[in-house]
C-alpha cells in the first residue's frame, strides 16, 4: 500500500528477556510491514492483528494512541488517494482499520479530513501532469466537494503550473496562441476561472502583442490623410518626436549623498554651492504626434509638424528603451518616444516590414 514502509522489528533487550518483557513497538512494526506488502487494509484480519498484539504483549492506551493514529492516517491517505469513485470498496479500510486499531470517531473524522486535503492536492496537481485518470467532476464527487469547497486548492495547484509556465513566456517575451490555449485548456481541466492578477495581464498583453507584431498577419490601418498608390498603414501610435542633445547638468553627487566636502570641484558664489559641471546626451521632446508605420514609409504627424522616411532611404533602425531611432542613408536620423510596451511593438512591426520587404 502506499505510504507504508518496511520496518525492523527491535531486538529484546537483556533487561527484557530478565523481566520477560517485550518490546511492544513490534506489534505496529508487524502490522506495518503487512500493509506495506499489501494492496488493501482489509487483507489484515481482525484475528491477524490480535494475534500480533498479543505476541508482543501490546495494549491499546493513551500512551501509544499517535502511533495507532499514524497508521490509520496512512491508511486513509492511501484510500482517498486511489479511490475511483465514492462507493470504491478501498474507502472502507478506513472503517476496518479503525476497528482494528480502536480509533476513536473524533480522531478517524480529524485524520480522514487531513487525508482528503492532501489527496485532493494531489490528484489535482494529476489533472496538471497527465498522472489523474479522473477528471475534476469525478474527483469533487468522490470527495463530497462542491466547487467552493475544493477551489482553493485547485487555485495553488493552477498557480503552481503557471508560475513555470509564465517563466518560460517571460524569458522568450513572447505569448503565442498556442500558450494561451494551453493556459485556458488547464484552467477548464481544474474548473478555475480564466484570470490573472493586473501585472501578469498585462505582462501577457505585452508578450501577445509582440508575437502578433513578428507572426499575425499585418493589419490594415485606416488613416485620415492620404496614403500613396498601393500603400498601407500597418500601425499607428502616439509618439513624441524627439532630439538627442547634449544639455550640461549639476554633478550633485555630495548634495545627494550629504557627504559635502570642500575640495577644488566645489565653489561658492554667495550662499550657493556650485557643483561641477558634466555633460550628458539626453532625448529632448520637440512635438508630440503620432507614428504611423506603412509598407513604404515612417511618417511622423502632428498639428505642427509632418516628417517622414521613405524606407528605401533607411538606413539603420534601433530601439533604445523607449525610443526608435531612425537614420537615414544621407546621415540625418528622426527619433519617435513611445510608451515602454508601445516601443516594443512598433519596433517589432518595423523589423517585420522591413523583412518582408527584403524578401520580395
Amino acid at each position: 500500500m502506499k505510504g507504508f514502509k518496511k520496518q525492523e522489528l527491535e531486538e529484546q533487550g537483556f533487561m527484557g528477556r530478565l523481566f520477560g518483557s517485550k518490546p511492544q513497538q513490534n506489534a505496529f512494526a508487524e502490522i506495518n510491514n503487512i500493509l506495506t506488502e499489501a494492496k488493501s487494509a482489509q487483507e489484515l484480519t481482525k484475528d491477524a492483528a490480535a494475534a500480533i498484539f498479543k505476541k508482543w504483549g501490546c495494549k491499546f492506551s493513551d500512551t501509544n494512541m499517535d502511533q495507532r493514529s499514524a497508521i490509520y492516517r496512512k491508511v486513509a491517505d492511501n484510500a482517498f488517494s486511489s479511490a475511483q469513485s465514492k462507493d470504491d470498496p478501498i474507502l472502507n479500510d478506513r472503517a476496518h482499520m479503525a476497528e482494528i486499531l480502536e480509533i476513536p470517531e473524533n480522531l478517524c473524522r480529524l485524520a480522514d479530513n487531513g487525508a482528503k486535503k492532501s489527496a485532493y492536492f494531489s490528484r489535482c496537481r494529476g489533472l496538471v501532469t497527465g498522472g489523474e485518470n479522473l477528471n475534476i467532476a469525478a474527483i469533487n464527487e468522490l470527495f463530497g466537494y462542491d466547487y467552493e469547497d475544493g477551489f482553493d486548492f485547485r487555485k495553488q495547484v493552477f498557480n503552481d503550473y503557471f508560475n513555470g509556465e509564465f517563466d518560460r513566456i517571460a524569458d522568450a517575451k513572447r505569448f503565442t496562441p498556442e500558450d494561451e490555449q494551453q493556459l485556458r485548456d488547464m484552467c477548464a481541466k481544474l474548473d478555475i476561472p480564466y484570470e490573472f492578477k493586473a501585472n501578469i495581464d498585462n505582462a501577457l498583453t505585452k508578450y501577445r502583442y509582440l508575437w502578433n507584431a513578428e507572426n499575425a498577419p499585418l493589419g490594415n490601418v485606416k488613416v485620415d490623410f492620404p496614403l500613396e498608390d498601393g500603400e498601407i498603414c500597418h500601425a499607428a501610435g502616439q509618439a513624441a518626436l524627439c532630439e538627442v542633445k547634449t544639455v550640461a547638468k549639476e554633478d550633485n553627487y555630495y548634495q545627494l549623498t550629504r557627504k559635502l566636502r570642500i575640495d577644488e570641484t566645489i565653489s561658492f558664489k554667495g550662499e550657493h554651492i556650485e557643483h561641477p559641471q558634466v555633460m550628458e546626451e539626453t532625448a529632448v521632446i520637440i512635438d508630440a504626434g503620432y507614428l504611423f508605420l506603412t509598407n513604404s514609409r515612417i511618417i511622423y504627424l502632428s498639428k505642427k509638424l509632418a516628417k517622414q522616411i521613405r524606407l528605401d532611404d533607411l538606413k539603420t533602425a534601433d530601439l533604445s528603451t523607449n525610443i526608435i531611432e531612425a537614420h537615414q542613408n544621407d546621415g540625418q536620423s528622426l527619433s519617435f518616444k513611445m510608451q515602454d510596451d508601445a516601443a516594443e511593438v512598433m519596433f517589432a512591426i518595423l523589423r517585420r516590414i522591413l523583412k518582408d520587404r527584403n524578401q520580395k
